[in-house]
């Protein structure tokens, strides 16, 4: 199992690599292939993809509010105990 997990891993690892080497060298970075700095970039999100960034935001949002849903912990016990106090 554990030759498995390891193998997964790699394969994502390289996967990240290779989708990595392809998004940097596409041309829509500029006619010398660099990547845009820091600043171009974030205009470029805060400015040009304005409404993509609050949509991901909201997405996100809601992703961690549905997490945090998923992991209370409503067991009788524990819904006595908050109700009661811990006077037992």
């Amino acid at each position: 199992m554990r030759g498995i997990s390891a193998l997964a891993q790699i394969g994502v690892f390289t996967f990240l690599l290779i989708l990595l080497s392809e998004v940097m060298s596409h041309p829509m970075w500029g006619e010398s292939g660099t990547p845009p700095t820091t600043v171009e970039f974030a205009v470029s999100i805060f400015g040009e993809w304005s409404v993509a960034t609050i949509v991901l935001g909201a997405l996100l949002a809601m992703a961690m509010i549905g997490a945090s849903y998923l992991v209370r912990d409503e067991r009788l016990a524990n819904l006595i105990w908050d109700l009661e106090g811990d006077d037992q």
